[in-house]
């Protein structure tokens, strides 16, 4: 029996939806994350998890801003 659920997959449109963010940035973030794809399947997927890692990762408070 398996207890371990599968990861959550996001696509760039669930990205725009869940994030409020337009295609562009969508698309950023997917291409720094490793990508989930089937085969005889165009949609390209990132797993949830993976974005919120990204976010948190580049998450700064103001005294801590990137150069």
């Amino acid at each position: 029996m398996v207890t371990d659920r599968l990861p959550a997959l996001l696509d760039c449109r669930g990205l725009m939806a869940e994030l409020g963010v337009k295609r562009a940035t969508a698309e950023a973030i997917m291409r720094q994350l490793q990508v989930v794809t089937f085969p005889d399947h165009r949609k390209v997927f990132v797993k949830r998890a993976d974005v919120a890692a990204l976010i948190q990762s580049r998450t700064f408070s103001k005294d801590e801003l990137p150069g």
